[in-house]
């Protein structure tokens, strides 16, 4: 099971998922790592994270495939996700609010917006 304060984090790239857990860690979370969409979804059937926080453009399975697939998953459809994106346009933000995510930040993120948002969860 999986810790009230367990982020997920989800992103092709290694260096900002390791950046970014490294940050959230010295805010007091605990993280997880996926790489992929289906990482991300294996991930969420084996325990459900305080939150999610997923790249959208990633191999194989981007953001929004991972995002539709957890939302049917049992327990799933109150995880709040987060589209973390290169792309800052309203366009992209309503799109990632169309397929099933909660919040939209785009590359490069401010922490602060990030760590005000998941505090707002607890």
């Amino acid at each position: 099971m999986a810790s009230a304060k367990q982020v997920l984090v989800v992103d092709d790239n290694v260096e900002m998922v390791e950046s970014l857990s490294a940050l959230l860690q010295c805010h007091g979370y605990e993280t997880a790592a996926a790489h992929n969409g289906y990482e991300a979804c294996d991930w969420v059937r084996d325990a459900l994270p305080k939150a999610i926080i997923m790249d959208l453009g990633m191999p194989w399975m981007d953001g929004y495939g991972a995002v539709r697939a957890i939302r049917r998953m049992p327990g799933a459809q109150e995880v709040p996700i987060i589209a973390l994106t290169g792309s800052a346009d309203g366009d992209s933000a309503k799109k990632a609010v169309a397929a099933g995510f909660n919040q939209h930040f785009s590359k490069p993120l401010n922490f602060e917006y990030l760590n005000q948002y998941l505090s707002s969860l607890s």
